[in-house]
């Protein structure tokens, strides 16, 4: 051995370059601690006695902790005042089975939680810790609860809607219906999902569906509703109002979704209602046909009657009047002459113009009116008039009154006379 041996240079070349590695591994210790400390699951490092070594900042956060306060401790001790581990601890059975684990907690603290614990190895291959992850699940569950209430809702919406709802490919394939839909054509629920709709519609709509369809394929340019005619399984006919809107996928239409309205009652009431106005305009028809026979027939009855009176009125001077003059020229006491005279008077005035006017014009006046009428046009005075019609002077005093009504001349200051007169 030499005494003056020269001094090792490399010694402090070793030096240095632990204190490199010592630096770099306290560096990836900071930087695993900065990418755990960010996760926002709660993640612990224990040993195999379940001792934490090392929380991070969402662990710490959860149970109000501060960094470092965990550590030596066992983690059934000082987060849950336990004397032994959970029931459920994952990483209990990570220990005992030196494979990942899972649990699902749904009690602890009022949430759901997930934890997963997974093992640690050293360089030698044994079993040095767990870490466990924990997740707060709670508002996904909610969220997912709500979405299963909400597809329910839908669901019971569906099935139990009185419309027929239903869902189509291009090729007019059923892809899903609900129960109307099924209960309506006369088909098992299980059934209608892949029957076309070539099964169900009137053979006269399958060429106007099918252009539909191929309009279809781009974009919906559909007028909404439509009314179209099908059959039952049994070929019996439902009218259908339809209103379809297209189903999207990625922005690219991928099928079409449509409800259908059971209108055949309804259609049955407009064919009923249409039936009915053809008969009343049938009978319209047939009613002026009537009215034009009846018109017709009415023209015919004024010229049997212009005739017949024509006729009389001829009879009347030439088979009566001759005979009323002849008396005349007879031995007759004043009364009688009187009689006489009334007679050929009113005989004239069948004749004449003016009883056909005021039958005409005043249809409502009776015969004893008819007569005062012709005494007052002769100047007769009510006593007179009496005792020509063995009445009262009363009597023809209320006879006059309801022919000044009758006339229009009730409240009016006119003479009787003067207007039967100029009629």
């Amino acid at each position: 051995m030499k005494k003056n041996a020269a001094p090792d240079k490399s010694i402090p070349q070793i030096d240095k370059k632990y204190v490199r590695l010592i630096e770099e591994l306290s560096k990836s210790e900071q930087e695993k601690a900065v990418i755990l400390d960010a996760m926002t699951e709660l993640v612990l490092f224990l040993d195999t006695d379940l001792r934490v070594i090392w929380a991070n900042k969402a662990m710490r956060e959860a149970f109000n902790i501060k960094p470092g306060q965990l550590n030596g401790k066992h983690c059934y001790q000082a987060l849950h005042n336990r004397s032994r581990a959970c029931s459920i601890c994952p990483a209990e059975r990570t220990l005992k089975t030196d494979a990942p684990q899972e649990v699902v907690d749904i009690s602890s603290y009022k949430k759901n939680w997930v934890l997963r614990s997974y093992p640690v190895w050293n360089e030698k291959g044994a079993l040095s810790g767990v870490v466990e992850i924990v997740t707060d699940i709670t508002e996904r569950r909610r969220a997912e609860e709500a979405m299963r209430q909400s597809e329910q809702k839908y669901r019971e919406l569906f099935e139990n809607a009185n419309d027929m709802i239903f869902i189509l490919d291009f090729a007019g394939q059923i892809l899903s219906c609900n129960t109307a839909a099924a209960r309506t054509y006369g088909y098992e629920p299980e059934r209608m999902p892949g029957l076309n709709m070539a099964n169900l519609l009137d053979k006269s709509y399958l060429p106007v569906v099918r252009k539909l369809f191929r309009k279809k394929r781009g974009e919906l340019d559909v007028p909404n509703p439509m009314e179209f005619l099908t059959h039952t399984r049994t070929g019996e006919a439902v009218w259908v109002e339809v209103n379809t809107r297209g189903i999207k996928e990625k922005g690219k239409l991928i099928a079409i979704h449509g409800i259908a309205r059971n209108i055949t009652e309804r259609k049955r009431m407009e064919e009923a209602l249409k039936k009915r106005e053809q008969e009343l305009e049938e009978k319209s028809r047939n009613l002026e046909d009537a009215n034009t026979a009846l018109r017709v027939l009415l023209k015919r009855r004024e010229d049997d009657k212009a005739e017949l009176e024509e006729k009389v009125i001829c009879n009347v001077r030439e088979l009566v009047l001759p005979y009323i003059e002849n008396l005349k020229m007879t031995p007759i006491n004043s009364h009688q002459l009187n009689q006489l005279k009334i007679l050929e008077r009113n005989t004239s005035e069948i004749i004449s113009p003016f009883l056909r006017t005021l039958s005409t014009k005043y249809p409502n006046l009776t015969p004893m009116e008819i007569k005062i009428i012709n005494f007052i046009r002769e100047g007769r005075t009510t006593k007179e008039m009496a005792e020509l019609l063995n009445a009262s002077a009363r009597t023809v005093e209320v006879h006059r009154d309801n022919i000044r009504k009758k006339l229009g001349l009730r409240n009016r200051k006119a003479n009787l006379k003067s207007h039967l007169m100029a009629l």
